[in-house]
Parts: structure tokens; sequence; C-alpha cells
């Protein structure tokens, strides 16, 4: 809510800085404060990050290839492009799914339970999963299988929600580990404004 509030005030303060003094003098253009981080693109998907976060798009081991954190986090959310993967028949992927208990997780072992706090690598095996929500959610102009869960694991610090969006065509997978009000909004805002080439 709040993003959409700050684009509201930049779009007012853009359309008053084309305006002009009825006395002919023209106005000062006022600063417009940045409403979107970095520019990323995944696959097709071209989206600007939250403010204040940032990207890694390939790490050294891959776990923590795509994720999105912020702050002392190490991956709050992923943005993956699966097309070379799904692609290989020889490849160790499941396919996304809201209609499977794990269907966020494409691995073939069995699922971690990752959070900001405990990122790839570090998280605790999952121990079970109930689907909480699911149908279909924007992003830009394409519509996402999307799935959230009750992720429980064998460490139950960790236990948290999970979101996902599926782009079965475009082959791009986004997931949300340990869902939260605030990070729910930045991610839902990011998805809305995704555009594609």
């Amino acid at each position: 809510m709040r993003s959409r509030f700050i684009l509201a005030v930049a779009v007012v303060l853009g359309t008053a800085a084309c305006s002009t003094a009825t006395g002919g003098q023209a106005q000062p253009v006022p600063t417009v404060t940045k409403v979107a981080g970095p520019q990323v693109v995944v696959a097709t998907m071209h989206v600007a990050l939250p403010v204040g976060t940032r990207y890694t798009d390939k790490s050294q081991d891959g776990l923590l290839d795509g994720c999105v954190a912020e702050g002392s986090a190490v991956c709050h959310a992923r943005l993956l492009d699966l097309r070379e993967a799904a692609s290989d028949p020889n490849a160790p992927l499941n396919l996304p799914s809201a209609k499977r208990p794990f269907g966020w997780y494409t691995g073939t072992d069995v699922p971690t339970c990752i959070t900001a706090a405990s990122p790839p690598g570090d998280a605790a095996v999952a121990t079970g999963s109930d689907l909480l929500d699911s149908g279909f959610k924007p992003i830009g102009p394409k519509k996402a299988e999307y799935g959230k869960w009750q992720v429980t694991c064998q460490d139950a610090t960790q236990n948290n929600q999970v979101r996902m969006w599926w782009l079965p065509t475009s082959k791009i997978l986004v997931v949300e580990y340990g869902s939260s009000r605030d990070w729910d909004e930045k991610m839902d805002a990011m998805l809305a404004a995704a555009t594609f080439s």
C-alpha cells in the first residue's frame, strides 16, 4: 500500500514539474523520490526491485542464484529462469505446481525450510506443507499459477509460509520465503509492475 502511495506522489510531482506559473515564470523542478530499486531481467521478465534490496544473479555455489534480499538477510525471495532446466529431460527438476504439497520446491531431493534467516544451504529439512491459498495472480500483464503454503520444519523455529508464482510458458518461477505482510506487499507491487520483452 505504501509503495502505491509513493508512486501516486511521484506521478503528482512529475506532473507538477511540467507546469509553469501563471506569471510566465518557470517553476523549479521538484526532486522526485526514487520509487523503485535496481532493474533486474530474469529470462523475459523485467522487474524493478524494492528500494533498499539487492539481487544475486549468480553465486559461486549456485545456492543463492536469483536471490532478492534486504538488510542482513541472505534470501527473502528468488526470481528464477527455469527454461534451460525445463528443456533438459535429464535435469533433476520438479516443475512448480500448487497441486502438490511442496509445489514451490523444484529439487528432486528433500525440500528445505528456506527463510530470510536460514538461506539455501543452511535450512532445516521441511517435514510438512499445507496449501493455504491457490489460484492465479498477476505478474505484469500475465497470469501466474499461485500458491501459498504453511511449511513445518525439523527445526520448528524455521516454520514459515512460502508463496510461489509460476509462469509455465515463460518458465519463470518466483518464490517468496518466510512470507510476511511487509514482504508480501513488496513482492505484490514488484510483480504487478513487471514487464516482458
